[in-house]
């Protein structure tokens, strides 16, 4: 299950579940999926996707950019543990591997708590290395034949 926490400039923590079939928006605008009350974050900040097996931070050209880990960034993958900020907001981002229980309740109906987005399944990645292919020209051809 991945979740993303922030601090709102009040002091208290709001969690939101992350979902891998649908983009998240992030931003001061009342239309935003997560919606962070900072003047310094822009109406429409960034969007979170999840693509190729990790969830994707993109910065929607925002005025006063976006930091994962304490760089400026216009794309970043997000891991277990990365730390966000936007404006003078700040968060993390938490990927934990689904229990047997959490596997349970998804099959039941589930209610929300206001301020989080429901998610299905937590997706793992597993890099595919592939090796370069050797290089045969027409004559090593024509060798290993005869």
């Amino acid at each position: 299950m991945a979740k993303l926490f922030f601090v709102g400039l009040d002091g208290t923590e709001k969690s939101y579940r992350l979902q891998t079939h649908r983009p998240f928006t992030v931003g001061r605008d009342p239309g935003n999926d997560i919606i962070l009350r900072d003047p310094k974050v822009s109406r429409h900040h960034a969007e979170i996707v999840f693509e190729r097996g990790f969830f994707v931070l993109h910065d929607l050209a925002s005025a006063n950019g976006t930091w994962v880990n304490g760089k400026r960034v216009r794309v970043a993958p997000l891991t277990h543990g990365a730390k966000l900020r936007m404006g003078n907001t700040y968060g993390r981002f938490s990927e934990e591997l689904p229990t047997e229980d959490d596997d349970k309740q998804e099959a039941l109906p589930q209610t929300e708590d206001v301020g989080s987005v429901p998610t299905n399944a937590h997706e793992s990645f597993t890099p595919v290395v592939t090796q370069p292919h050797d290089k045969v020209g027409a004559d090593d051809l024509k060798k290993k034949v005869n």
